[in-house]
């Protein structure tokens, strides 16, 4: 068993937004590094090792990301393993972002509905150094209950970029309760 485990659709990503695909690979290093950091210091460290499980797009589909929202399987030292949803970003915001509505024409819902991971991360590498700043690591069950209980500025926008039709929800990082942050790069009260 290694410690973190990615899935890497082996089929040919079409369409205009295609190229996030590859420039999120890039960043799997970087990310990976940074969750080993993270969970060591919060006395979770992982186990040694990295894999990426090479799958079809049929079979990624038939679980995975597709319905789940599944993008890294984390394993600790001590036993028991955890999920994470990952988004890297290209600009230079610092929202957090999540899937509203897959197509927004249809309703088709997306991971805000979905998602199942117990940790969503969001990082940006806006100059393209292979690095994020920001980033923030959620622990998404609690933001859901605190957002059902609580009242979090979450916002509604379509995205209009490569012709996509998807929307997404985002709140800054900075309008987030402490208590749904497991780490973040501009806290002062984060790990780091």
């Amino acid at each position: 068993m290694v410690g973190i485990t990615r899935f890497n659709i082996t089929d040919e990503v079409k369409g205009r937004g295609a190229w996030r695909f590859e420039e999120a690979k890039k960043r799997w290093p970087a990310a990976n590094a940074l969750y080993r950091k993270i969970f060591a210091a919060l006395g979770m460290p992982l186990l040694p090792g990295e894999e990426i499980i090479d799958c079809t797009k049929a079979e990624f589909e038939a679980g995975y990301d597709y319905k789940l929202g599944i993008d890294v399987t984390l394993r600790l030292v001590a036993g028991g393993e955890s999920t994470l949803q990952e988004k890297f970003l290209f600009t230079d915001f610092d929202t957090v972002t999540i899937e509203h509505c897959q197509d927004w024409l249809k309703l088709e819902r997306g991971d805000w509905f979905n998602l199942k991971a117990q940790y969503y991360f969001v990082g940006y590498d806006p100059t393209g150094c292979l690095q994020f700043d920001p980033w923030v690591l959620l622990d998404w069950p609690r933001l859901q209950r605190v957002t059902a209980q609580r009242c979090i500025p979450w916002r509604l926008r379509g995205n209009y970029k490569d012709k996509a039709q998807a929307s997404f929800m985002y709140v800054k990082m900075d309008e987030l309760p402490a208590d749904v942050i497991v780490a973040c790069s501009n806290r002062p009260y984060s790990l780091f």
